[in-house]
């Protein structure tokens, strides 16, 4: 919480809130959307904001959705952010974006540009190398970018050179060929960006201060190293940047950065290195969700700020708590990305998995009052929300649990290798509840007799999902067993295991069992392994599979189950395959067992969550917000 300075700048804390893609914006304008998601942020007083990506021309667009801030038009829905945004006392900085390669033709009506014509794993299309006037007109653009943010009110500008944007792809052997001023070594690649970053200091002036967004390490094959970014800061410094943000690789990279998988505060290492070269502030990112992480990394002395993005998404009063020192009242990111990159990767707008109101601050709200007893049976996701609402709207609320602690579904992803931190946001809503007053009964099996003598004026059945037993002979095999069974126990007997089904749940347990088991093999009837796992969090887990060994074997449908192996068709042929376990991973069922009984007995009664279809974690938080916000006696 302590001030600091970005050139001539003062900022009144050290925690940056990061450019970050809404997907809120038509035709580049800015909408009362994209304001009210920033205002509330803004009025719990971060230290910076930093807006974006704002892309500078029409190429440098990979969004129809994203903030424009490539022509004059632009400037006075910027300028209406800005003011909403300084109506807080938090300054705020507009990054300029060119996405060049990771651009799409569908999106541009025209194909991408780059520094030279190398296929983009990311959009599966070529682009067309700019010639050097192109070059020339792109900087401008830049410059004049800045322009306009100067003009429409904003403190500072950021230029974007990380993640595999254009910038990374003129500074990266693997994508810049080239044979002109602009290619070759190291020197002449650097020069589109030092002509950017002159382009940009011109058109602000001496003392506007520039900040430049840099990835430490490429993380991609023929990329640029920790080493090579140490010989760019300074003369990228000297140019006139006033202060580094240091992130991670490029959206290609096949190394993890900002999955759950990915320790907090990992990658700030990169930025102590770039810390080590230069003499202006640089900020550590990635992966930093909570305040203890980032008063460690302040503390080693290198940065002297640190940025988030997912953790303001999740909770808009990050700053404040910090400020007033209730860190436990903090709801973390964890990492799971189904709101956030999930949503960009489907061209869609972001919102948040564990908070319901990020991207619907106009639309959703807290209210009305209400008074009543209320049972809300099953402490899973949606138990929990449905009980953190009501009892916010002012119900008397009792939850109950047959397990010893709340989680339902997410207590047992977090046991999987690399998914811990759904536990904590279980252990942030097991505090949020006590502190509303919700009386949390865990380890007690609640019967419809006992609630409907208990005098509740509503029940409601969050009792979430089943194990399903697949039609497949010798299902009832004494070897046989479910995968909440091994995700919860382990594989306590045996060293060869079948899984059978390859979603999201067999893949958990492959990785659990992939503890003791030395050999394990997933089977699966449909083409793909991991289907229901986000796009951006998919590719992990299959590393990850693939690294303990796990084999995978895709459109094979399992016949039958004996004591020693799992019978397997494929195309009319079948095929043995040793197993001394056999995990059965098929889809789960809704629970709705209890519901069925209060019924039958005329208990006023009501279902929500997985016990009522609900999808993944954000279809079911956010559904159970929606009922939990609209429910009346």
């Amino acid at each position: 919480m302590e001030p600091v300075k970005i050139g001539m700048l003062e900022l009144k804390n050290r925690l940056v809130m990061l450019a970050t893609h809404l997907g809120y914006c038509e035709h580049g304008e800015v909408s009362e959307k994209l304001v009210r998601f920033y205002h509330e942020r803004a009025r719990h007083g971060p230290g910076l904001i930093i807006v974006g990506g704002c892309y500078t021309e029409h190429l440098g667009m990979s969004l129809p959705s994203m903030i424009g801030i490539s022509e004059d038009r632009h400037i006075e829905g910027l300028s209406r952010l800005v003011d909403t945004i300084h109506s807080s006392g938090v300054p705020v900085a507009a990054q300029l974006y060119h996405a060049g390669r990771y651009a799409h033709s569908l999106v541009l009506g025209e194909q991408a540009v780059s520094a030279s014509p190398v296929p983009s794993r990311l959009t599966r299309e070529t682009p067309r190398a700019l010639s050097v006037e192109e070059i020339r007109q792109t900087v401008e653009n830049f410059g004049r970018a800045a322009a306009r943010a100067k003009k429409a009110g904003f403190d500072a500008v950021e230029i974007l050179g990380s993640a595999g944007y254009l910038i990374n792809q003129f500074l990266a052997p693997c994508t810049n060929k080239r044979e002109d001023e602009y290619g070759g070594d190291l020197k002449n690649r650097a020069r589109f960006p030092l002509e950017v970053i002159q382009a940009v200091r011109k058109a602000v002036g001496r003392h506007f201060p520039v900040l430049y967004r840099m990835s430490g390490e490429d993380f991609v094959e023929d990329g640029l190293t920790l080493d090579d970014n140490k010989i760019l800061a300074p003369m990228f410094q000297k140019a006139g940047v006033d202060c580094f943000n240091v992130t991670g690789g490029w959206h290609e990279a096949r190394v993890p950065q900002i999955t759950m998988d990915v320790p907090r505060g990992h990658y700030a290492y990169l930025a102590e290195g770039i810390a080590d070269v230069v003499t202006v502030p640089v900020i550590a990112c990635n992966r930093i969700n909570s305040p203890t992480v980032a008063e460690r990394i302040l503390a080693r002395g290198k940065v002297q700020l640190i940025g988030m993005s997912r953790a303001f998404i999740a909770d808009p009063e990050v700053t404040a708590k910090i400020r007033e020192g209730r860190h436990r009242d903090i709801r973390p990111c964890i990492g799971c990305n189904q709101g956030c990159l999930d949503r960009v990767f489907m061209m869609g707008a972001v919102t948040c998995a564990i908070n319901p109101l990020a991207g619907y601050e106009e639309q959703r709200q807290v209210d009305p009052p209400g008074e009543g007893r209320i049972a809300v049976v099953g402490g899973g996701p949606a138990g929990m929300e449905i009980s953190r609402v009501l009892a916010l709207r002012g119900f008397s609320v009792a939850l109950y649990e047959v397990k010893p602690s709340l989680g339902g579904g997410l207590r047992l992803a977090a046991r999987a290798p690399g998914r811990g931190e759904f536990a904590a946001y279980v252990s942030h809503m097991w505090i949020t509840l006590q502190r509303l007053g919700v009386d949390v009964h865990l380890g007690e099996f609640a019967t419809a007799d006992q609630l409907a003598g208990a005098g509740f004026d509503h029940i409601i059945c969050t009792t979430g999902l089943m194990p399903s037993v697949p039609p497949i002979d010798g299902a009832e095999s004494s070897n046989v067993t479910s995968a909440q069974e091994v995700i919860e126990n382990g594989v306590t007997i045996g060293d060869r295991v079948v899984i059978v089904g390859g979603g999201m749940l067999g893949c958990y347990a492959a990785l659990c069992a992939s503890r003791e088991a030395r050999y394990v093999d997933i089977i699966e009837k449909s083409n793909a392994i991991g289907m229901g796992i986000g796009r951006s969090t998919r590719w992990v887990i299959l590393k990850m599979l693939r690294e303990r060994g796990v084999d995978m074997y895709t459109g094979m449908n399992v016949i039958q189950v004996t004591q020693d192996y799992v019978v397997v068709g494929k195309n009319g042929d079948s095929e043995l395959f040793p197993a001394s376990v056999v995990v059965l991973a098929s889809s789960p069922v809704p629970n709705r067992r209890l519901a069925e009984q209060l019924q039958s007995a005329g208990v006023d009664v009501s279902v929500a969550g997985g016990a009522a279809g609900t999808g993944d974690l954000l279809e079911t938080v956010h559904s159970a917000f929606s009922f939990a916000s609209r429910f009346s006696l």
